[in-house]
């Protein structure tokens, strides 16, 4: 009996293996919702790109304003010296004077006593020890405060390098698009049509996050290089290029060479060139191409900015 039930055990396990068909493979990754999550994180990289350089500019203010505040500082010190060595035969006058040439000069503007030892003007002058000790404390600690927000960011930045990396290398290559504009220009005139036909003569260059030209770009950064054809210096970053010119909220108003900027975070841009078209670097995997609005991009618009 039980080597019975153990064949009719068998017989049904194996009928079970044989009806539930072959294992279903694992659904290929959307190339488009990958491209759409590394664009996110490239804007927020090129974000914190310009949050770096503007900490690391204002950290080389802080540290000029600190070294000049410290030799100020150490000037005024030297002459209360003097006035200290003047007043050292003075009677009563000794510890007084200490106070405000330690290290705590501060303290000194709360001891009135001193007024009793010294004139009008040797109080002023330790007064002015006291003041210049502080802008120097003030300035110092802004600089150490600067110097502790290019670590965080650096920090950052390369965790999202990191993460960025990992997603495009996910991501299936599909160059081309609508691409037709490598051969076309625009019929916009001025610098509007500068920078329309700039940024036209650069389709068919592949997408990579961070770069902006010539040879590859990210979406803002096609925006900055076509921009700095007529002399205009754009920051590389969705964000921060939203907020520049005229806004445009209507597509019905577009001009050639609006910037457009789509999704609620604002993570993607590219340039209106007219006849409902626009050029752009679309994501990672892709090239720069042309694209008809009313496909897909209409749907996603949220502005543009006019800067000419």
């Amino acid at each position: 009996m039980p080597v019975r039930a153990a064949t009719v055990a068998a017989i049904v396990v194996s009928g079970l293996l044989t009806t539930t068909g072959p294992v279903q493979a694992a659904p290929a990754p959307d190339p488009d919702k990958l491209g759409r999550q590394a664009e996110i994180l490239t804007e927020e990289y090129n974000g914190k790109r310009l949050a770096l350089k503007k900490a690391r500019l204002a950290q080389k203010a802080a540290e000029r304003q600190a070294r000049q505040a410290g030799a100020d500082y150490e000037n005024v010190r030297r002459k209360a010296g003097v006035l200290a060595a003047s007043q050292y035969m003075t009677p009563g006058a000794e510890s007084e004077v200490s106070l405000f040439i330690g290290d705590e000069p501060q303290v000194a503007l709360d001891q009135s006593a001193a007024s009793r030892y010294l004139a009008a003007q040797q109080v002023q002058q330790l007064r002015e020890l006291a003041l210049t000790r502080m802008r120097y404390e003030r300035s110092a600690g802004a600089a150490r405060t600067r110097t502790a927000e290019i670590q965080k960011l650096t920090k950052d930045l390369a965790a999202k390098k990191a993460k960025i990396e990992k997603l495009i290398s996910k991501i299936p290559k599909s160059r081309g698009g609508s691409s037709g504009g490598a051969a076309q220009s625009s019929s916009a005139k001025g610098k509007a049509g500068v920078v329309v036909n700039a940024a036209l003569s650069r389709v068919g260059t592949p997408y990579v996050y961070g770069a902006a030209g010539p040879s590859s770009f990210d979406c803002s950064g096609l925006m900055l290089w076509a921009y700095n054809k007529i002399g205009m210096n754009l920051p590389h970053y969705t964000g921060a290029q939203y907020n520049m010119g005229r806004r445009i909220s209507s597509q019905s108003q577009l001009q050639p060479g609006d910037i457009m900027f789509f999704y609620p975070d604002l993570g993607h841009n590219g340039m209106y060139i007219g006849g409902g078209k626009m050029v752009h670097a679309p994501r990672s995997g892709k090239d720069v191409e042309v694209v008809d609005l009313a496909a897909y991009w209409a749907g996603q618009f949220v502005g543009a900015s006019r800067l000419l």
